[in-house]
């Protein structure tokens, strides 16, 4: 394509994708009502509507509008400090109440792609834990009205927020309401000062579980071969293809994982609800519940219609005396910036990313963001929409805040399963690189296991959320021979080759020798894995094979075995990276940042996706055996997938440090 094709081209994307946004834009440019419809003023003891006060903090952690966020410190309790009447005087003012919705998706990191530059869709759970604390330290203040609106969130996301509400709880009353929830959401909601349930909802919660899936008979019914071999007696990785369900090795580390998963839940709930754990396991025995049986066992402590409820919040906290409350909806919440239409410049600008990046500020920690199966390039999306990450992507991210003077320190959010072993030692190297100039925490937000345990190695300290999963240091590496696919197909093939193991990755099935040269690669990577284990843990493992051979741990067992330092969240990591560097209040930047239009233009917006191999179509073909499969739920649909991207990478690598599922246990 010569350069005015390609200028032409350029041209028409950037005008179609502003015609296709303008309707967008300005639905939502449109000026909003000055009186919501649900916050409207009503005469007595009842709600009056007042602008929000800018809120007033000791110790404040904003969301950025820019790069850099104003200095962040973990949230301290700032007793509130009700008005005073002079005697004789008017009644003083009614207490103010901030209501916040948890609704939709909780995003672990920023959204891949972003239209407008600086501007994406859903709240992260840092912003979440953001306005929590924002809520708590915000003097004027009096309680907070918390509704839960089925959230979309993991459990290590909920355990994160369900402190932060306790925390907010422990200053000023946190009322929560739920229309109805799963175990999830309920342990958020939980964690506040009073918690009611609509009379019409119930509470789903039942215990833990999970639910493996075994392709061995659709590979065979299909005439795939899979040639899948594993260094670790309990890596397990290789079983979803080679057999027709789990080892005793498998069920065991599963059966370890389940137990301390279900104590962490019965524990956390009778905990946050006064009660004792028995109590909490029999309730959870006779489970699900409706609303009345959720009050019987205490669950609940009463049961409110949502059109009630806000009512029954100002009655709860309105003082002796006042004639109102002032009710602030949606408290803290980040404003849409607003977009000016009739400057074509400007949306052009938005689009294509056009404002300079403002310089970090001293101090600055910066976040960095590992979400999804590790693989060999860009960061992206892969088969529906599951997350990757891309090694050049970390390994430009770690190099920019190692040689920004203003980046103290660094904290190394990882939610992966792993992926390409190369890929994860190029990672490692990067974040090692970078702890030699300062600070670098690991922070593991839901699965930290094989690759993605390898990477956080580099870092100085490794924390990890209670119920995240990590460890699985071992090896999986093959190919899945489709010979036989082709040819219930009708499809033949001939090879031709020069060079004894030029075949190898042919789609017929490997000999005995070949078959050795893998291994031997295999075996070659797990001693690098376990080597760079014993340099990033040194003595706090004190021995390495007794916590490797592909073993996975919660991270309260990964504590007690030296595999992590600490079990916290974002907050416990910020702390320790600002301890760390010797500062007590810092900036954030967060990396990698979304794409835009014009890094999809010029090519820095690609994803590490490789054109279909045999491996990854052999699997499609497997799922068109299954149609079942993807009508499933969106916990299913990520465990394939996560199954997918693996096919596709072992299409490139022969040798994957990654966990054998994309780990989701449904409490």
């Amino acid at each position: 394509m010569n350069n005015s094709a390609k200028l032409t081209r350029w041209l028409t994307i950037c005008v179609t994708v502003i015609l296709a946004a303008a309707p967008l834009l300005a639905a939502a440019d449109a000026p909003a009502s000055t009186q919501p419809a649900d916050e409207k003023p009503v005469a007595g003891n009842q709600i009056k509507r007042k602008p929000a006060k800018a809120a007033a903090s000791a110790a404040q952690v904003k969301a950025p509008a820019t790069q850099s966020d104003k200095p962040a410190t973990p949230d301290k309790a700032a007793k509130p400090q009700p008005a005073k009447a002079p005697l004789g005087g008017p009644r003083p003012a009614g207490p103010n109440v901030a209501h916040m919705a948890l609704r939709g998706p909780v995003l672990s990191s920023p959204p891949e792609f972003s239209l407008f530059a600086g501007q994406t869709q859903g709240m992260t759970l840092r912003e979440w834990l953001q306005r929590l604390a924002k809520a708590r330290n915000d003097e004027s203040i009096r309680a907070v009205a918390l509704e839960i609106d089925s959230p979309q969130m993991s459990w290590a996301q909920a355990q994160e927020l369900a402190d932060a509400v306790a925390r907010l709880s422990a200053v000023k009353p946190v009322y929560a309401h739920l229309t109805a929830g799963d175990a999830v959401s309920y342990l958020v909601a939980s964690a506040g000062r009073e918690l009611t349930l609509d009379p019409a909802g119930e509470l789903m919660i039942t215990g833990v579980a999970t639910e493996m899936m075994f392709f061995r008979g659709t590979l065979d019914c299909i005439g795939v071969e899979p040639q899948l071999f594993q260094i670790g007696r309990y890596k397990g990785a290789a079983e979803p293809m080679t057999r027709t369900g789990p080892s005793e090795e498998l069920k065991g580390e599963y059966g370890k994982i389940l137990d301390d998963l279900y104590d962490q839940l019965c524990g956390q709930i009778a905990k946050q609800r006064k009660l004792t754990v028995p109590h909490v396991r029999n309730a959870v025995d006779n489970g699900p519940f409706s609303a009345q049986s959720a009050r019987q066992y205490n669950l609940v402590d009463g049961l409110v219609e949502r059109a009630a409820w806000k009512q029954h919040v100002v009655g709860k906290v309105t003082a002796k005396g006042a004639a109102s409350a002032t009710w602030h909806g949606n408290y803290g919440a980040k404003d849409a910036q607003k977009l000016d239409l009739g400057n074509p410049f400007a949306v052009f600008g938005l689009l294509m990313g056009a404002k300079a990046e403002p310089a970090t500020k001293d101090p600055t920690v910066a976040i960095i963001h590992a979400d999804g199966v590790i693989v060999d390039g860009q960061s992206g999306s892969g088969f529906f929409g599951g997350q990757m990450v891309g090694h050049r992507t970390m390994i430009r991210c770690f190099e920019q805040v190692a040689n920004d003077y203003n980046v103290k320190a660094v904290i190394f959010r990882i939610d992966s399963p792993g992926g390409s072993a190369l890929a994860s030692e190029m990672i490692y190297q990067a974040v090692r690189a970078c702890a030699t100039k300062k600070p670098v925490v690991a922070s593991i937000v839901g699965v930290g296991g094989s690759g993605g345990y390898y990477i956080a190695l580099g870092a100085q300290k490794i924390i990890a959320d209670p119920a995240a999963i990590t460890g699985s240091i071992g090896v999986v590496g093959g190919k899945l021979a489709t010979t036989g696919l082709m040819e219930k197909l009708g499809i033949s093939t001939y090879e031709i080759a020069r060079g004894q193991n030029a075949g190898l990755w042919t789609s017929r099935p490997w000999d005995e020798r070949q078959q050795k040269i893998v291994k031997d690669l295999m075996e070659r990577t797990y001693r690098t894995f376990t080597s760079r284990v014993a340099q990033g843990r040194g003595s706090r493992v004190k021995d390495i094979e007794k916590v490797a051979q592909g073993r996975v741990f919660t991270a309260r067992q990964a504590v007690a075995n030296g595999l992590i330092d600490e079990v916290g969240g974002l907050r416990e990591a910020l702390m320790a990276a600002q301890k760390a560097a010797g500062i007590e209040s810092s900036n954030i930047i967060v990396l990698p940042r979304p794409k835009t239009l014009a890094d999809l233009l010029t090519g820095d917006g690609t994803s590490s996706a490789t054109p279909i191999g045999a491996e990854a179509a052999a699997i499609r073909t497997l799922l068109a055996q299954a149609p079942g499969i993807l009508a499933a739920g969106r916990d299913d649909l990520q465990g394939v997938s996560y199954l997918l991207t693996l096919g596709e990478l072992l299409g490139r690598r022969c040798v994957l440090t990654a966990m054998p599922y994309h780990v989701s246990v449904k409490p």
